[in-house]
């Protein structure tokens, strides 16, 4: 995967893209769309778009990032997890040997994620109000929240 190196540079600096999305190292985004019925929450994946794309419209995307203990190492990849600077949000990311930004998933409505384990092909994420998000590795767009 190539890596897009002002993603990278943010990356570093602790930074991330504060709204609902996957984002890929190569600065490919996928923004999703977040809603509520009854009280329980969806994520599904909205549009294709890009970092710089994004920035055109809109160039203060980008919110703190805190990475909590417990990260995981699988496969060729770490994952690692925590919240976002407003307190609500949370993500998911994956990061090379190196360090370098994989993917990431971000979250608004989640609460800071303060545990993760993988099964297999499936990634669960535990929120601090202990919900779960369960998203399928080898198809990122594939999200669910149980509550």
């Amino acid at each position: 995967m190539r890596h897009n190196n002002y993603l990278q540079a943010k990356w570093r600096a602790g930074l991330f893209l504060g709204i609902d999305s996957i984002c890929f190292g190569d600065g490919s985004v996928v923004v999703a769309n977040c809603y509520k019925i009854d009280g329980k929450p969806y994520w599904y994946p909205l549009c294709d778009t890009t970092i710089e794309s994004l920035e055109k419209y809109e160039n203060d995307l980008w919110v703190h990032i805190d990475i909590f203990h417990g990260a995981l190492s699988d496969r060729d990849e770490t994952i690692v997890f925590g919240s976002g600077s407003m307190g609500n949000e949370g993500f998911v990311a994956s990061t090379d040997r190196q360090g370098a930004l994989l993917w990431g998933i971000f979250f608004t409505f989640s609460n800071p994620i303060v545990h993760a384990e993988i099964h297999g092909n499936i990634l669960t994420c535990t929120t601090e109000l202990d919900s779960k998000i369960v998203i399928l590795r080898d198809n990122l767009t594939k999200i669910e929240i149980l509550q």
